[in-house]
């Protein structure tokens, strides 16, 4: 049964335990670490418990999904195409792009992707316990595609955006290359740059690429690896690398795109256009993204994020994108049907977003690698029951994305990559617009990390 896919089996102290005091665990859940690691078995848990500090609600169990909405949303309150009304402060510090440095969410997602990191280490340091060579070339691979997936969103939310040519004297985050064992020790550190982060990130994934089979249940396999590669590409405008990335998925994975919109999300096991997906059980805890998206029918808060005309508006007549949606009968709020099962896998990789990243890196570099853009927008289009285009350009593929990918995970990270602005004003009070590399749009590096790090430089605007 699935709620036995994944079991929490945090076995290695974690750095940075969150306030929320999500990681506190029963005694028997934990064992020694010297103990556990020394046997094959305990190092297989200790990769197994990666994936499930991955699929927590602070990390990639739906939060960090919320952020980039919360983060990238523009507009008044009338004019803007998502509006948060949630109580949580510390999640409306995001959406009016205010944040602290003791915001404790942030620092929960802070500690838990360096949680991750620490876990991947583990796995990799102690690899020599693993008998069987292939099943120690997969958990690497595997081992490396965490990592690289936990770093690539700390450097996007906690370093200003990733510039070719200033990228080397940016300050990104902390990178940790070996396992921590003693967290008693001083572990200060200070940041490395925008570009080494992004090295690590690079060279893990074509690690993760080059060991990992092609099918790996629904754990992480090399077109997982080579579809977070696309991403990472396109982030740093390098638009030929990220095209062959997504063109190798696109055409070697043996993924497809489900047959209808609808059906590419709310399902518990992985369908064919899931390249990577997060397993959502009642082990790794709630589906964060049901719980700020969907009505209380559903599993969530009654709809804390929902969507206005605004948005509706930029869809053609007809698109089932349009109308992928539902009334909150309690409230009337209008809310996504990307996020009504709590216990559905939560989609982090979709091949939708291939074809996206593979039109837009051939029409920035005049080719037409695998297909032509046109071709590709109009084969995600037509998936929807949308109208062809005729022609497109980029600001046609960015508004495609921004309804193919919406509240998933996307917004503010291709506000930033494009060079936008985010306007910010408010009904009446005049118009406030906030560039792409604003300070305002990147997250403090935690107070607690800023306590015990007395190496580390805070990020602008948020004191020393």
């Amino acid at each position: 049964m699935k709620a036995n896919k994944l079991i929490l089996l945090i076995i290695f102290a974690v750095f940075f335990t969150s306030c929320e005091d999500e990681l506190n665990l029963d005694p028997k859940q934990s064992e020694d670490a010297s103990v556990t690691l020394s046997t094959e078995s305990g190092v297989t848990n200790v990769l197994t418990g990666t994936y499930a500090l991955a699929a927590n609600g602070n990390a990639y169990g739906g939060r960090v999904l919320l952020y980039a909405d919360l983060l990238g949303v523009t507009g008044s309150l009338s004019t803007t195409d998502l509006r948060w009304r949630g109580s949580f402060g510390e999640l409306r510090q995001m959406y009016l792009k205010t944040m602290l440095s003791d915001n404790v969410i942030i620092e929960g997602t802070y500690s838990r992707l360096y949680s991750m990191i620490n876990a991947a280490n583990t796995v990799i340091e102690n690899i020599d316990k693993i008998k069987d060579p292939d099943k120690k070339t997969v958990m690497i691979g595997e081992a490396n595609f965490l990592r690289s997936l936990a770093y690539f969103d700390l450097v996007r939310f906690f370093a200003k955006p990733y510039v070719a040519g200033q990228a080397n004297s940016q300050l990104g985050v902390v990178i940790r290359p070996n396992a921590i064992y003693d967290f008693s020790v001083d572990l200060s550190k200070e940041r490395s740059t925008v570009d080494e982060v992004y090295k690590v990130i690079i060279d893990g994934l074509n690690l993760a690429y080059n060991n990992l089979p092609e099918e790996n249940s629904f754990y992480a396999d090399k077109y997982a690896a080579k579809a977070l590669l696309a991403r990472v590409y396109l982030q740093q405008q390098n638009y030929a690398a990220a095209r062959d990335a997504a063109n190798d998925v696109i055409e070697n994975s043996g993924h497809a795109l489900s047959l209808k919109y609808a059906d590419a999300f709310n399902h518990d096991s992985d369908k064919a256009e899931d390249v990577f997906a997060i397993q959502i059980t009642k082990q790794t805890g709630l589906n964060d993204a049901v719980t700020f998206y969907a009505s209380e029918g559903n599993g969530g808060r009654g709809g804390d994020f929902s969507i206005r005309d605004t948005y509706l508006d930029k869809f053609s007549d007809p698109d089932d994108r349009a109308v992928f949606n539902y009334e909150n009968e309690d409230n009337g709020r209008l809310l996504t049907s990307k996020f009504t099962d709590q216990f559905a896998d939560l989609p982090i990789i979709r091949l939708a977003e291939m074809y996206l990243i593979r039109a837009e890196s051939n029409l920035r570099a005049g080719t037409s690698v695998g297909n032509t853009p046109l071709d590709d927008i109009n084969i995600i289009r037509s998936r929807a029951n949308a109208d062809e285009l005729l022609t497109v350009t980029v600001d046609d593929i960015l508004l495609e994305r921004e309804l193919e990918l919406g509240m998933e995970g996307f917004l503010i990270h291709d506000i930033r990559r494009t060079k936008r602005s985010i306007d910010i004003s408010t009904d009446g009070d005049g118009s406030e617009v906030l560039p792409y590399d604003s300070n305002r749009l990147v997250f403090p590096i935690p107070l607690k990390e800023m306590d015990t790090n007395k190496k580390i430089t805070q990020n602008p605007g948020y004191g020393s």
